[in-house]
Parts: structure tokens; C-alpha cells; sequence
């Protein structure tokens, strides 16, 4: 008991600090929304959503899955200094060969790609993200060394200075260069995506004494790794795809003209930025808990069991905690959305409506990445690309049919069933092929109490806040957490 109470602490304290850097340091960049959304008209903003949401894609294939290969393998022969070198630089130079290749296309091919993505003018900015994909790859497995070795206070300190770099960069030059530029926007599009180049230089050029020794690497160690990553990387891109194809499909699928596509896919993309905290959250949660999954020697069944069943609840318990916090993120935005939305141009508080129905979409994503832990500590990760496909399917489906009729709404709600659907799916399929014990009861009665909360704010309360209702807002927070004594006393949680 007391060591299962130490591993959760760990994963607890691993989480907080992953979350330091992921949560505080995206929080810092989310600081830049004021800025944009006042600078940048929604169809000027629609630009810059277009290009991130490819390059979220683009990420995924850089990477193919390499970092949960290296974790997977680097334990299965644990304390093995000799295993984990090889294991670490065969899949650093497999990401670097592929990043140049692939850079090179895209370098070579800027104009091409340009027409296609139907932004004719910015073939400038596929020349930048080319050699943003390459510099992110070339950084994820030192990155992923630090994590593996325990060295998370090195890893903050990285990812915080680079979001810094990015940050200052952008309020220097859109917020105190941007009056001598009078009023010229396409520069000020250009400075950012410039200063995302300048900061991962600088962070690739901190990790180059990480980098390891070309006679370290083996074919030997590599194939089995990429025969065990590569349906992670196609349910990797299907899972990109479910996070960015709305943003994507919306300029292609609207009636409008090109410039009305822009400005929905500009309003969509803001507010999708007040549910950050919970995809952040979910972020956090995921850096931490996949070394914490993947990590120990031991089969989940072999967890204090005697009698071939699973007995040690710490990932009923993992669950039912990150449960709990992801409702209380959820009500904290939704209760006090108010002054969040102050953070957004006013040109784009149309799309609010949505806020709730991403936040929930987010919500299930966190809960699939809890349970996708059977597949991976089975070694079954075809399921993982089955569930991707899947759910894929629903937001290409969904979005095709919906967005002509009801534009970024449409977006949103498929968003949501796709995320939904792909947790109840591997719920369902991991009960069956690998048993984990979960808190269901709990975890149902957690998730009814913060709906009542949320729709007596909306329809009792409302979103206005005055002294009065600042008081009772602050009582229903109170009161979500006084689920916690109370599924404890039902014993509906471990």
C-alpha cells in the first residue's frame, strides 16, 4: 500500500511539473490571443488557425510514434544502460534521416503545397514549417530521454524557455514593432511563425549535447521498434485528424467565399482557445502518465494479485482523480466564462456558444488516453489504430455533412462525438481483451453532479457576473467538491 500510494504521488508530482511547463508555458502563448484577436481580423486569424492545424498533422508524421516506442522499449529490459542507448539512438537517427527527406519535399515544393492548402501567396510559410517539423522531430527523443531519466525539472526549464522566446518575440514585434509597420498585417502574420523558428533553434541547439553517438545505433533495435510504432503513428495522424480536420474542412466545406471560410475558421479557432485549460490539462496529464503506464517491468495483472486477477486499483484511481479535476476545470471555465471571454476580441464572442461542447470534447480525450493503456502494455497497439480509424471516420462523416449546414457549431459537436465515442470504444474492447478495474460508479455519479451544477449556472444564474452572483458561483464550486466525501463514503472509489 504504501508503494501504491508513492507511484500515484509520482505520477501526481510528474504531472505538476510537465504541467508546469506545458500549462504555464502554453498559458504564456495564450496571452498572445488578446493580442491577435485585436491585431487580426477572424479571416486574418483563419490564416494562422489553417497553417497550425496542418502542422499539428505535420508533427504527428515527423514523429511517427517513435517517443512511446522508445519508452516501451527502453523497459523491457530495465537497468539495461546498453539496451536504453541503443534503443535511444537507433530511433534518434531513424527521426533524423526521415525529417530531412521530408523536409526537403516540403522546402523544395513550398509553391505546390501552397496552391493546394489554397494560401497561393504564404508558400513562404511551408518553407518555415519545414524546418519547424524538422527541428521539433530532431528534438522529441531528447526530450523524451529527459522524461525517461526522471530529469523533469531540465525538461521545464527547456520547453518554459522556448515558449518565453516565442512569447517576447511576438509582443516585441506585433505588439511594440507593430505601429512602424503601419498597419501592414501580412508582416505581422509572417513574425508569427518567424519566432516559432527562432525559439526551436534555440531550444534544438540546448539539446544538441543530448544528442547520442551514430556507432550507437542498430537496425537490430530499430525494426522491432517501428514494426511497434507504426500503427501508432496511423492512430496518431487519425487522432490528429480528429483534433485539427474540423479547422481544416470548415474552409473547404463552407457555401460562403473564400474569405467567409477564413472568418469562421478564424472565430473557431479563438474560442476553441478558452477550452485550453482542459486540453492542457489532458496534455499534462498524458506527459506524465505515459512514462508512469509504460514504465514498470510488471504486467498490470501481476499488480499484487493471487489469483491471476488484477487487484491494485491505482489506475481506477488515476482515472477517478483525473476525473475530478477535469470536471472542476470544466465548471471553473464555464461558471466564470464571463471575464475569460475578455480575452478575446470582441469581433469573435459569436462563437461562446461552443465553449462548453469543446471543454467536454476534451474531457473524453483525457479519459481515452487513461484507458489506451491496455493496448499499449499488452503490445496490442493495432487496437489503438482501429480506434483511430474509427473515430476518424465519425469526424470526417460528421464535419463533410455538417459544416454547410451549421458551420464551427457542426465542428464542435462532432468534435465531441468523436472523442466520446472513441473513449466508450476502447472502454468496451479493453474490458474484454485486457481487464483493468475502473471506478464506473463513481465516475458516473462525479460526472451527473458537475452537469446539474453547470445547468443551474446556465439556466438559474447565467454568465454575468456581479458581486452577487460571483458569491453563489463560488458555493457551486464548493459544492462540486463535496463529491469527494461522498463517493468516498459509498466506497465508490478505491
Amino acid at each position: 500500500m504504501v508503494k501504491h500510494k508513492s507511484e500515484l504521488h509520482q505520477l501526481a508530482s510528474q504531472t505538476v511539473l510537465y504541467g508546469l511547463s506545458t500549462v504555464v508555458g502554453r498559458l504564456l502563448n495564450y496571452l498572445l490571443v488578446p493580442l491577435h484577436t485585436r491585431l487580426f481580423l477572424p479571416a486574418e486569424y483563419g490564416v494562422i488557425t489553417d497553417f497550425y492545424a496542418w502542422a499539428a498533422l505535420g508533427a504527428v508524421l515527423y514523429t511517427y510514434g517513435m517517443e512511446t516506442a522508445y519508452f516501451r522499449f527502453c523497459n523491457k529490459e530495465p537497468g539495461s544502460a546498453d539496451n536504453e542507448l541503443k534503443v535511444y539512438s537507433s530511433g534518434f537517427y531513424a527521426l533524423l534521416a526521415s525529417s530531412v527527406m521530408l523536409s526537403l519535399g516540403l522546402w523544395f515544393g513550398a509553391e505546390h503545397w501552397a496552391l493546394l492548402l489554397q494560401h497561393p501567396e504564404h508558400s513562404n510559410y511551408v518553407r518555415w514549417f519545414a524546418v519547424i517539423f524538422a527541428m521539433d522531430a530532431l528534438s522529441a527523443l531528447p526530450f523524451a530521454k529527459l522524461r525517461q531519466d526522471g530529469r523533469s525539472l531540465h525538461y521545464v526549464i527547456l520547453k518554459f524557455s522556448n515558449i518565453l522566446i516565442l512569447v517576447g518575440l511576438q509582443v516585441y514585434f506585433l505588439g511594440y514593432k507593430q505601429p512602424s509597420l503601419q498597419g501592414d498585417r501580412v508582416i505581422s502574420l509572417d513574425w508569427v511563425i518567424l519566432s516559432n523558428v527562432f525559439a526551436n533553434s534555440l531550444t534544438l541547439l540546448l539539446l544538441v549535447r543530448l544528442w547520442p553517438k551514430p556507432r550507437d545505433f542498430r537496425w537490430s533495435t530499430l525494426q522491432p521498434m517501428l514494426t511497434y510504432a507504426w500503427p501508432l503513428l496511423l492512430a496518431g495522424l487519425a487522432g490528429m485528424l480528429n483534433e485539427t480536420l474540423d479547422r481544416i474542412m470548415l474552409k473547404f466545406r463552407w457555401t460562403g467565399t473564400h474569405e467567409q471560410a477564413l472568418w469562421q475558421v478564424g472565430i473557431y479557432g479563438a474560442v476553441y482557445k478558452l477550452s485550453i485549460l482542459m486540453s492542457l490539462f489532458t496534455q499534462a496529464f498524458r506527459m506524465g502518465a505515459e512514462p508512469y503506464f509504460l514504465g514498470s517491468g510488471r504486467s498490470i495483472q501481476e499488480d499484487d494479485a493471487t489469483d491471476g486477477q488484477p487487484r491494485n486499483p491505482r489506475y481506477g484511481e488515476v482515472f477517478w482523480y483525473y476525473s475530478l479535476a477535469g470536471w472542476g476545470i470544466f465548471l471553473t471555465v464555464m461558471l466564470w466564462l464571463d471575464w475569460a471571454k475578455a480575452l478575446i476580441g470582441s469581433a469573435y464572442h459569436e462563437g461562446l456558444t461552443v465553449v462548453p461542447i469543446l471543454l467536454a470534447a476534451n474531457l473524453c480525450l483525457g479519459w481515452y488516453y487513461n484507458h489506451s493503456v491496455w493496448f499499449k502494455r499488452s503490445d496490442q497497439t493495432r487496437w489503438g489504430l482501429w480506434l483511430g480509424l474509427g473515430s476518424a471516420v465519425i469526424t470526417v462523416t460528421g464535419n463533410w455533412w455538417g459544416i454547410p449546414l451549421y458551420g464551427y457549431t457542426a465542428c464542435a459537436w462532432v468534435t465531441l462525438l468523436c472523442y466520446g465515442s472513441l473513449f466508450g470504444a476502447s472502454a468496451l474492447i479493453g474490458h474484454r481483451k485486457y481487464p483493468i478495474p475502473y471506478p464506473w460508479k463513481g465516475w458516473f455519479l462525479l460526472g451527473l453532479w458537475a452537469l446539474i451544477l453547470f445547468a443551474i449556472n446556465r439556466h438559474w444564474i447565467g454568465q454575468e457576473i456581479t458581486p452577487w452572483t460571483a458569491v453563489i458561483k463560488a458555493v457551486l464550486m464548493g459544492a462540486f467538491l463535496c463529491i469527494i466525501p461522498l463517493t468516498k463514503w459509498l466506497k465508490f472509489v478505491p
